[in-house]
């Protein structure tokens, strides 16, 4: 049975985006706000679980890509989304039975919900990332389904419309990329079109519901200690594995590392992690972190924070120097980390020259 996702659950699912998009992903806040002003009670929205998507169904995809921190300027309605939609509905000569979130985090966990509720086509309870990666060919439709993003429609709220037919999801990357530019950096996209039969062999299942578990966390006063304890309740219990805290400390600076494309931050320590330091290694997400300059975790394991004093979720641009923040890490669902999913989102995809370390194998006394 499908469950209906109403005003209650935005707050908890917004939280749990930030968390997922490990620091990235996109500000959901102009998001939160769309979706509560839309939400009434004869508006719901469709959660179906991945298992009762019928095998000859059609199942499509839809979110926003580019620079998300745009859409406080160009403010979203869901109306971009499903003329992108409409569009992709006709070149596939079918209707579009099922949409699916590319991107489990951040302003892609909520954008999907969005057009979904504006169209009444069910959501499937998964995505194509299970956290929050830069770049098409980065998703689970791509890894496990062979699943070309193309015909992909491209839309911006001006009215213009691209359409991309490179079945190459590296190209169809690059090449949306440069339409970007003439759209002002951010666009509204439908495509990675499959039946349902493929769907349920290239989807990360139930990372709507974790999402919204995992902010129901934030949506009730609690002290910090509580909060670490729910985390880790929630992930322990789902297809994640057991978040851990890495540290406690203030921002003490962020700025970028010259000749690559890395940015940082850097943490004092504080409380018991007094006399230490610790570093973030960002690209749009959080990819690696440093503990005393020995690896505490790294993609594609989630690394997040939350603000100390508040205990609620950060996303990277919210920081500022003097925070005092909390750094968790969250072993990634099982999906990404097989070999075939590591040579596509594992750290040398990030020109990392090490190979992939576990958090379970990092924090071996902790997991075991």
């Amino acid at each position: 049975m499908d469950k209906k996702l109403t005003s209650q659950n935005i707050d908890s699912l917004y939280y749990g985006s930030i968390i997922l998009g490990s620091g990235g992903g996109g500000k959901p806040d102009t998001l939160l706000r769309v979706l509560k002003s839309s939400v009434s009670k004869n508006n719901k929205i469709s959660l179906i679980p991945i298992t009762e998507v019928p095998d000859d169904s059609t199942v499509a995809a839809v979110g926003i890509i580019g620079s998300p921190e745009l859409l406080n300027e160009d403010i979203p309605t869901g109306d971009e989304g499903i003329r992108a939609l409409r569009l992709l509905e006709q070149i596939l000569e079918k209707k579009i039975d099922f949409l699916v979130s590319p991107e489990g985090a951040g302003v892609n966990m909520l954008y999907p919900l969005l057009v979904a509720m504006k169209t009444g086509i069910p959501i499937i309870d998964g995505d194509g990332m299970g956290r929050a990666f830069p770049e098409l060919q980065m998703t689970t439709f791509h890894i496990y389904g062979e699943i070309s993003g193309a015909p992909m429609v491209l839309c911006n709220s001006r009215g213009d419309e691209k359409i991309f037919y490179s079945k190459d999801n590296f190209l169809l990357e690059i090449d949306t990329r440069q339409a970007l530019n003439e759209y002002g950096g951010a666009g509204y996209f439908a495509g990675f079109a499959m039946t349902g039969r493929e769907a349920k062999a290239a989807i990360v299942p139930e990372t709507i519901s974790f999402c919204e578990k995992l902010g129901t966390i934030f949506t009730k006063t609690s002290s910090y200690q509580e909060i670490l304890k729910d985390i880790i309740n929630v992930t322990k219990n789902s297809i994640y594995g057991s978040a851990i805290e890495l540290f406690i400390g203030f921002v003490e600076g962020m700025g970028n590392v010259q000749t690559f494309k890395w940015q940082t931050i850097t943490l004092r320590g504080t409380r018991e992690y007094k006399q230490e330091e610790f570093k973030i290694l960002i690209q749009n997400e959080n990819l690696f972190a440093y503990r005393n300059n020995k690896v505490a975790a790294m993609v594609p394991d989630l690394i997040y924070l939350l603000d100390y004093q508040s205990g609620l979720p950060l996303n990277n641009n919210n920081l500022a120097p003097g925070m005092e923040v909390a750094v968790f890490g969250i072993p990634a669902p099982t999906l990404l980390k097989t070999k075939k999913a590591l040579n596509v989102v594992g750290p040398q995809c990030f020109n990392y020259k090490s190979g992939y370390q576990p958090l379970e194998r990092i924090h071996f006394s902790y997991y075991f």
